[in-house]
């Protein structure tokens, strides 16, 4: 079962984590933290998240809902919207050690996500992203499931 083989994102719950945002169009690097949580859907195999994002000297939070849904043991069909992009489709691969999924297509907003599995139970991630104008923004960093059940 995809929950038992990556509790990040197929099970519900909390994770946490941190890392750095750069651009190429600035040498500025930003520093992140950001708040997943994880939970059933409306629909039979559907999940829901909610991504918080806070960076470094920014006042907006962001925030990102996703729709994670078609899961099989090695794909899933995965939905993001935000104020800043709206609705956007993209698909998903499950690896033994890895989650990672991809936004192409959209005339404005392209990239993708790595989520990859550490012996500890956190996951290292790598986040690339494009605007129309081809610059790119790029996210490295660590999530990991939160202690607690309390916020």
């Amino acid at each position: 079962m995809v929950q038992q083989q990556q509790p990040f994102l197929f099970s519900s719950g909390i994770w946490i984590g941190e890392g750095k945002i750069t651009f190429t169009a600035s040498p500025e690097v930003l520093s992140f933290f950001t708040r997943w949580e994880t939970k059933p859907g409306g629909r039979e195999g559907e999940l829901l998240c909610t991504q918080n994002v806070e960076m470094q000297g920014v006042d907006d939070k962001v925030i990102n809902r996703f729709r994670v849904f078609d899961i099989t043991p090695r794909s899933f069909a995965i939905e993001l919207e935000n104020d800043l992009v709206g609705l956007v489709r993209g698909k998903g691969v499950i690896a033994p050690n890895e989650i990672a999924w991809e936004f192409r297509g959209h005339p404005s907003f392209e990239g993708f996500e790595v989520y990859r599995a550490k012996e500890n139970g956190d996951y290292s991630v790598h986040a690339e992203f494009a605007s129309p104008d081809q610059f790119r923004t790029v996210i490295n960093g660590r999530v990991w499931r939160k202690a607690s059940s309390s916020d």
